[in-house]
């Protein structure tokens, strides 16, 4: 049965591809290689006609050769998340096929079956489930460190394996730095160098790890995509290394504050339903560090490490922390047989807690008020019913494990759903029909006060003035040539332009305000998407 479940959690990532995209990342992350497979420039990356280079490419490589090979849409945007979710479960499986036995008498260190209750548990967890669905850099991410940090253990701990196991770690680290930046690098670096201090069992390991064939896997990797865009934008090594490594560490510049346990919760929320295992399982890992063995600890080494290292930073973003999960989950694996027992009443009180929010959510008007319509409403109190039976499931010991799986799988199935419910509140999919049914060749898109990312991909065409909004364009604004596309009040004020319709896409809630900036015989429609409104500003011949 475990098997059975392990394979719906697998296919998982390809439920429902073609859902729309969502604001913000998800749309802005199938646009990116959308505009690249368009402009055939597969080394700038770009963002409504500008140059978007705070990230690397590697994502948008892979889902502009899906466009290029199935045609563009949003199936053909996720196909490549949904199998880096799998490369990530596989990498799970792998480390937890050996990693438990390693310094154990024959016929210990944890039952057979640690690698497929490790991969369960990190495919139905809840950080899982919802990045495999949205579209980030954080899931490619996590998907090759992964990998690289269960080479780096195979390396260290069987010196006879590190002829390959080490370059193949350095040749992930690669494929993470160009998917994320220099986390990839500077994580599995400082990692390794604890391993080394901290277990000297480990250190035959480190020539083969160290050997010179590794960096230079990572420099074939990752250089010539560095050299070819400093070559084509002097400056752009400043910029990507300065600015959006250390000054969005050290800085508050990109707005994305945060308390320092900001990740605590986040943490705990994203390894539902396995949250009370993992904590079982850094027990484990503490008294395996009193008993001198480095299995456990190394993986609570990694899992913390990533926390207080985000924690730190003066940028804060919940999806930073996926990196920590799969060894959070291998840790719930290793502790589930000694621990499970012990934490079927927290299961079951989770259970009532879940059950409760899922009838709030329907009958108590307060709460039902946040969900935009019924459906979505009743689609959201399905999905924690479902989550809350599965852990209620718990309780049973021959479901300890399947229930809360099963449960997390369904509520995805049941959220997924309550979204495309609620597509004009998440997704600008409804109001770029609209757009496309009324503009015509030489009519213009504005975006006052906030940036739909997704207009581009279901237009077809640029927005064609930003007011009031920047983003993450800082490296675009600051080129003289772009000055004319982003603006202000004034720009609203200058409506309407002769022989041209301005459509202008912004926030429902600042339409009282924009109204005062048109003159009312020019306002010819007025429109409300979900939390977006549409207005068409037009010439009105005067007598």
């Amino acid at each position: 049965m475990k098997v059975v479940v392990l394979l719906a959690a697998l296919t998982a990532p390809f439920w429902f591809l073609a859902h729309p995209l969502w604001e913000v990342d998800d749309a802005r992350y199938a646009e990116v290689p959308r505009a690249m497979a368009a402009s055939g420039d597969w080394a700038v990356p770009r963002l409504n006609g500008f140059e978007y280079v705070e990230k690397p490419p590697l994502w948008y490589w892979l889902a502009a050769s899906s466009y290029a090979a199935l045609g563009v849409a949003e199936s053909s945007a996720r196909l490549p998340l949904a199998g880096l979710a799998l490369l990530a479960a596989a990498g799970v499986w792998w480390l937890g096929s050996w990693l438990p036995r390693e310094g154990t008498p024959p016929g210990e260190g944890g039952p057979p079956d640690t690698a497929l209750t490790a991969a369960l548990a990190f495919s139905t967890c809840a950080g899982f489930l919802a990045l495999s669905h949205s579209i980030t850099p954080d899931l490619p991410l996590t998907a090759f460190l992964t990998w690289c940090t269960a080479l780096i253990l195979r390396a260290l701990a069987h010196p006879e394996d590190g002829r390959w196991a080490g370059p193949l770690a350095w040749f992930f680290a690669g494929l993470a730095f160009l998917s994320k930046g220099l986390v990839a690098l500077l994580f599995p670096g400082l990692w390794s160098v604890a391993l080394l201090a901290l277990f000297p069992a480990l250190r035959r390991g480190w020539p083969g790890l160290a050997a010179p064939a590794g960096p230079l896997c990572f420099l074939l990797v990752t250089g010539p995509w560095l050299l070819c865009m400093e070559d084509r934008r002097p400056g752009f090594l400043r910029f990507f290394f300065i600015e959006q490594h250390f000054q969005r560490f050290l800085t508050p510049k990109y707005n994305r504050p945060g308390p320092w346990f900001f990740f605590l919760p986040v943490v705990a929320a994203g390894l539902l339903p396995w949250t009370h295992l993992a904590a079982a399982g850094l027990g484990t890992a503490w008294r395996e560090w009193r008993g001198k063995s480095w299995r456990a600890p190394s993986l609570a080494l990694w899992s913390l490490g990533v926390i207080l290292f985000f924690s730190a930073s003066r940028s804060k973003l919940a999806t930073y922390i996926m990196p920590a999960l799969p060894h959070l989950c291998l840790l719930a694996a290793m502790a589930a047989p000694s621990a499970a027992k012990r934490w079927v009443r927290l299961a079951g009180a989770s259970a009532g807690v879940l059950l409760l929010a899922s009838a709030a959510a329907v009958f108590v008007p307060g709460v039902r008020a946040l969900a935009p319509d019924a459906g979505a409403a009743w689609a959201c109190a399905a999905a924690l019913a479902l989550f809350g039976a599965g852990q209620l499931a718990a309780l049973s010991r021959r479901w300890s494990l399947l229930g809360p799986a099963a449960g997390a799988l369904l509520a995805l199935g049941a959220g997924l759903r309550g979204m495309d419910l609620a597509e004009p509140f998440v997704s600008s999919r409804p109001i770029s029909r609209e757009i496309v049914s009324r503009a015509g060749p030489g009519d213009l898109v504005y975006c006052y006060g906030t940036f739909l990312h997704g207009l581009p991909f279901y237009t077809g065409r640029t927005v064609d003035r930003m007011i009031y909004w920047v983003g993450e364009l800082h490296y675009a604004q600051r080129d003289p040539a772009n000055a004319d596309r982003f603006g202000d009040d004034n720009a609203i004020r200058a409506l309407p332009l002769r022989g041209k319709t301005v459509f202008v896409v912004l926030r429902s809630s600042e339409g009282r305000y924009f109204k005062t900036l048109v003159k009312p015989e020019d306002l010819r429609r007025f429109q409300s998407f979900g939390r977006w409104s549409l207005a068409e500003v037009g010439y009105t011949p005067r007598p």
